[in-house]
């Protein structure tokens, strides 16, 4: 309710006696004096909510306003550097779960409205989030700033590498597209926006350029690593015919059950360790398969294979057997 009809209500039986009337005792209030006394009260007591708003406005000053969006109208950024891999891993199921039994993603991602459009809008960070309440036909919760394509990408980035799960390729990817577009004018350029290392951003490079047929050897472009940008790639430009010759052999016996390191070695024509598959049998049906990759050792075993009395026995076995250093 407005000062004035709170004035109007506290006056509104306020009447001035004819003349000869007999004059009753005046009530302060309905003087001049008085109602100048309430006008003041209003108006102070109005003074002071407005300044607690303006103090808790103070709080979201700087902030971005949150819209809940549909997910269709919500587009992967170019430089999106998620491989299809996160989309069906144990971790994406985890954190769809998580979001199915909120409701929603708690965590709002971020977009910048898409230029030349209406409603679209374009991812800045959470595409794992967005494609989660994709799945799962929920609105995403998105907090939304208008960008430059530089910015953009330098937010992108920033929030790329708090993570822990983003591999080297990935890195790469995202840089090699951005220096493709021109939004960075060279690698040193990149390097110094983004403040990141010269000699890591030259390792990414190299592995988001290594052929196809390279990348399809390993189970994931994910398993690469920075220190084996600089071999791969010496071993294609000097060796390769060799290296064409282990990749043809992998397509006739694919690499299978071969951890991402062997495969490496094999490519960068290191001594390769023996890679074996022992079976454990209980009356001729296979229960646990023993895989030695030079001196890594793992056991796998069929389901329901091992009770819980059966896995305390195999915890005791296996610290008899461990070599002691």
């Amino acid at each position: 309710m407005s000062i004035k009809d709170r004035l109007a209500r506290k006056t509104q039986d306020l009447v001035y006696p004819a003349k000869g009337d007999a004059v009753a005792p005046i009530n302060p209030m309905r003087t001049g004096p008085g109602q100048m006394l309430m006008v003041n009260s209003l108006m102070k007591e109005s003074n002071e909510k407005m300044a607690i708003l303006e103090e808790r406005l103070k709080q979201f000053d700087g902030g971005l306003p949150t819209l809940l969006l549909d997910p269709s109208h919500v587009l992967a950024s170019r430089w999106a550097n998620r491989v299809s891999n996160n989309f069906y891993s144990a971790s994406f199921e985890e954190l769809k779960a998580d979001i199915a039994e909120s409701g929603g993603n708690v965590q709002s991602i971020k977009v910048r409205p898409l230029p030349g459009t209406a409603d679209k809008y374009e991812i800045v960070f959470g595409h794992r989030r967005h494609r989660a309440c994709a799945d799962l036909k929920l609105p995403v919760l998105a907090m939304v700033e208008p960008l430059s394509d530089v910015e953009l990408f330098k937010q992108m980035d920033r929030e790329n590498r708090s993570r822990d799960d983003l591999s080297p390729w990935e890195q790469g990817s995202m840089y090699k597209q951005a220096l493709q577009d021109k939004l960075f004018a060279s690698r040193e350029h990149l390097a110094r926006e983004l403040g990141i290392d010269a000699g890591n951003l030259s390792k990414a490079l190299r592995l988001a350029d290594l052929d196809a047929q390279v990348l399809q050897a390993f189970p994931s472009p994910l398993d690469l690593q920075y220190r084996w940008a600089k071999p791969l790639a010496d071993a294609l430009l000097h060796d390769r015919d060799r290296v064409m010759r282990v990749l043809k052999d992998f397509e006739v016996n694919p690499p299978k059950g071969q951890s991402a390191k062997h495969i490496y070695d094999r490519l960068v024509g290191a001594v390769v360790p023996e890679v074996r598959v022992e079976h454990v049998r209980i009356a001729k049906k296979i229960v646990a398969e023993i895989h030695v990759d030079g001196q890594r050792v793992t056991v796998k075993f069929a389901n329901n294979a091992v009770n819980e009395t059966g896995i305390a026995r195999l915890r005791d076995f296996i610290a008899s057997a461990l070599i002691e250093k």
